[in-house]
């Protein structure tokens, strides 16, 4: 992982200040003034994590693996057209990283009575796409997870209710 590269500049902020000696509710009232958290109810926070150029990177990987034709897993049986990240060898040197150096101390900080560090991850795309089978939503439904994040690595989208 190259965080200058991949990681948004918030995120690196958010995190380098969560980890910082001192009280985590005074932490993150600086870095809600700031505008890079916003808890948008109990629970539920928003905030950059991967720069632009980084998820341009990415989509090209996937567009690219799309159109090879090569057999892949669907995430879950809601999602026909997503990735499991895993299956691209992403796990090593991105998300593993991404995951226990970075995800872990905001979970730890935001989350602590949800986790008390992160042990496993499942990492996936999906793809929302208004063709005739693609994927348009998501239905209701509840994620057998402490934590969930979630990334928009493309596209300007309003919604997404949680």
């Amino acid at each position: 992982l190259q965080p200058q590269t991949f990681l948004h500049e918030g995120f690196r902020e958010i995190v380098e200040t969560l980890k910082a000696k001192g009280s985590p509710a005074v932490r993150i009232m600086e870095l809600k003034s700031k505008g890079l958290l916003r808890e948008l109810r109990p629970g539920l926070w928003n905030f950059p994590v991967l720069s632009e150029n980084f998820c341009g990177l990415l989509e090209a990987e996937l567009a690219n693996f799309r159109a090879s034709g090569l057999p892949f897993t669907a995430p879950n049986s809601m999602n026909r057209h997503g990735i499991i990240l895993s299956e691209l060898g992403f796990y090593e040197g991105l998300l593993d990283p991404l995951i226990y150096d970075y995800v872990d101390v905001i979970a730890g900080r935001l989350l602590s009575a949800f986790t008390d560090g992160l042990d496993s991850y499942r990492g996936f795309t999906v793809l929302y796409d208004a063709v005739a089978d693609g994927d348009r939503d998501l239905a209701l439904h509840y994620d057998n997870a402490e934590v969930t994040l979630n990334i928009n690595i493309g596209g300007e989208w309003e919604g997404g209710q949680v």
